[in-house]
């Protein structure tokens, strides 16, 4: 399992972002909780398609959950389209995910 969490930062310890497809950051964890991956978003700046552009680049790396404070309607429904779990919480990632995995 693959978690990637939007934030606005590149360190564990940030908040999960309320921007979801727009966040500047995603965290790549694995299923024991272990950051792999930090990366900033390449559509963050992007006027259109950001929602199901970050959606299908996830889902190119293999991500099965995405944790986010909220999804816009467009990215929902392509994270979903690919068989992406969405995930609405808030607080600090490194920990969000732990809570998720135990």
């Amino acid at each position: 399992m693959k978690i990637a969490v939007a934030t606005e930062s590149d360190e564990p310890s940030s908040h999960v972002s309320t921007q979801g497809a727009r966040a500047l950051y995603f965290l790549l964890f694995i299923e024991d909780g272990n950051l792999t991956e930090i990366l900033e978003n390449p559509f963050v700046n992007n006027e259109k398609h950001v929602g199901p552009d970050v959606a299908n680049m996830l889902s190119k790396m293999g991500i099965n959950k995405v944790i986010a404070g909220r999804f816009g309607p467009k990215f929902k429904e392509a994270l979903v389209a690919n068989q992406i779990t969405c995930i609405e919480n808030t607080g600090v990632a490194v920990n969000v995910v732990k809570d998720l995995i135990h």
